[in-house]
């Protein structure tokens, strides 16, 4: 009975250190998944930056403008637009990333699908992801070419 009875012991002692490497690895997975998601979202935010210093923000309030309007855009306005959406897509590439890590929301993503799905029929957008497409992600690429096919 004692041998039995320390041999239950040690299959649940076993068990015990399993269960813990087993939580600890899962520990230290989620700890990666969030430093490369901190990691990102910093780069992120210094890409935002230097994007921001090179805007005009009345050029592009005036450029929305004129396009809600069906207007002509001046070759500035048209630049500066294109820059403007360059930084926008920036921006959903980086929440693509974190959608992907499964930190951002699945109803949150879709909203940015139904956005992202609209923005490309605007040809300034075209014109962007034309000159900027590998600017972006490979994963975000692929995105916007399903997005494009829905």
């Amino acid at each position: 009975m004692n041998n039995k009875f320390r041999f239950v012991i040690e299959i649940i002692s076993v068990l015990a250190i399993v269960l813990s490497l087993v939580f600890l690895g899962l520990e230290v997975n989620q700890s990666n998944i969030l430093a490369k998601a901190s990691i990102r979202q910093s780069l992120n935010e210094t890409d935002m930056d230097v994007y921001e210093m090179s805007m005009d923000k009345d050029a592009i309030t005036r450029a929305l403008y004129k396009i809600d309007n069906d207007l002509p855009l001046d070759d500035y306005e048209q630049y500066m637009i294109i820059q403007f959406q360059t930084f926008n897509f920036r921006d959903f590439d980086n929440s693509f990333y974190q959608y992907r890590l499964g930190l951002f929301d699945e109803n949150n993503w879709q909203a940015y699908r139904r956005i992202i799905k609209k923005l490309l029929e605007d040809k300034y957008v075209n014109i962007m992801l034309e000159n900027n497409i590998s600017d972006f992600s490979t994963e975000f690429q692929n995105e916007l070419k399903s997005i494009k096919e829905d």
